[in-house]
């Protein structure tokens, strides 16, 4: 039977701003898969109170969740980012009850096809959705189901290896080519960070926005190009220990002797 949700979706833009749970493990939107249904979902509510009983009920779970309001200017951004973390439904919770909503009847879907087209990754949903999960998981402060782990591990891993990511570079004076790739490597400059141990890692994004995010207001003066995973370890600088992908979300460290590893089974 086709349930309609029309009153539930008009009640929900109405709002001034809607709650939701965000994960401080990921910095990102938390999303919980639904054990009968697989849903990938969030969690929107009308007041504050019910989004604050939902947070104190998984934190008592000891799955590490905060409270965030979405200011009703940036509803609509919020809901049409959730397409690139590959979520499809919200839990809509209000005095009336709860309702379970397809993304598509709250906001457009992009056209997915010509952002696979684009050179440059513009989204990444399938990875990012197990990366988020994988890390959800592995940083919360209970001792794990070391099967399950390793499930959204390996889940994670064969995302990795068919994905292209962002690398950004500062081109130095005299080299004037717009591909990173083709660039004599002594020309160019690539960012680094420097962890509390002083160990060096290299920034790498998933996509465009993840760039832009930790780029900031440095982005247009870096070039950027798209990469395998193969091609990684060819860019890898002097006493670099790996990739941090994502810095500003995610943060998922990937050390040079993990991206050997990888390479080498998937090849």
């Amino acid at each position: 039977m086709t349930i309609d949700h029309k009153f539930a979706i008009k009640k929900l833009q109405k709002l001034d701003g809607f709650f939701t749970a965000f994960s401080p493990l990921t910095r990102m939107p938390y999303i919980h898969c639904d054990e009968e249904t697989f849903d990938d979902q969030v969690y929107l509510f009308s007041s504050e109170e019910m989004c604050k009983e939902f947070v104190t009920a998984e934190n008592e779970k000891k799955n590490p969740v905060v409270l965030m309001k979405i200011q009703q200017p940036q509803m609509n951004g919020f809901l049409n980012s959730l397409y690139a973390l590959d979520v499809n439904m919200v839990i809509f919770r209000d005095d009336a009850g709860e309702n379970r909503l397809e993304l598509e009847e709250l906001a457009n879907r992009p056209d997915m096809e010509k952002l696979a087209k684009e050179k440059i990754p513009i989204m990444n949903p399938r990875l990012t959705l197990t990366m988020i999960y994988f890390l959800q998981e592995l940083r919360r402060p209970i001792k794990h189901d070391m099967a399950h782990l390793r499930e959204l591990e390996e889940e994670m891993i064969a995302n990795l290896v068919k994905s292209n990511f962002i690398l950004a570079v500062e081109a130095m004076q005299g080299e004037n080519s717009e591909e990173p790739t083709k660039v004599n490597l002594k020309n160019i400059k690539i960012p680094y960070i420097k962890n509390k141990e002083g160990d060096i890692y290299q920034p790498l994004y998933s996509d465009f926005s993840e760039f832009r995010k930790y780029a900031g207001p440095n982005a247009p003066k870096l070039r950027i190009s798209s990469l395998s995973f193969y091609q990684l370890p060819q860019f890898l600088i002097k006493d670099s220990k790996g990739f941090v992908i994502n810095p500003a979300g995610t943060n998922l460290v990937l050390t040079t002797e993990q991206i050997q590893r990888i390479v080498s089974a998937y090849r």
